[in-house]
C-alpha cells in the first residue's frame, strides 16, 4: 500500500523518523494506524478511551474551544459521569444497529 502524505505533514514525519523512535516514515504511520485502530474497536465494543500521552492534549484543546465559544457552565464530576455514561450508550446503539 502506498500513502500520500501532504508537503504541509512531511517535515513533521521527518521529524518523528529523526527522534528515532521509528525506524523509518512507514513504522512511524504504521504506529499511527495500530494506535487509531485500537481506539475504533474500543469505541465499537463501547469501552471508555484510555487516559493516554494524547489526553492532555486533547483535553486541552477541547477546553479552549469550549471557552471560546462562550457556552461555558460549571460541572461536576458527576456531570462528566453522566456524559460518558449516555455517549456509551449512545455508541452501543450505534453498534447494535450496524
Amino acid at each position: 500500500m502506498k500513502v500520500n502524505v501532504p508537503d504541509s505533514l512531511k517535515d513533521f514525519v521527518v521529524d518523528q523518523v529523526h527522534s528515532g523512535r521509528y525506524a523509518n516514515s512507514d513504522a512511524f504511520v504504521a504506529d499511527l494506524l495500530q494506535t487509531e485502530a485500537a481506539m475504533f474497536d474500543r469505541i465499537k465494543r463501547g469501552d471508555a478511551l484510555p487516559f493516554d500521552e494524547h489526553f492532555d492534549r486533547r483535553l486541552e484543546v477541547l477546553l479552549d474551544e469550549a471557552e471560546k465559544s462562550g457556552d461555558c457552565m460549571p460541572a461536576a464530576r458527576e456531570d462528566f459521569d453522566a456524559m460518558e455514561r449516555e455517549a456509551l450508550e449512545r455508541v452501543r446503539e450505534r453498534t447494535q444497529s450496524s
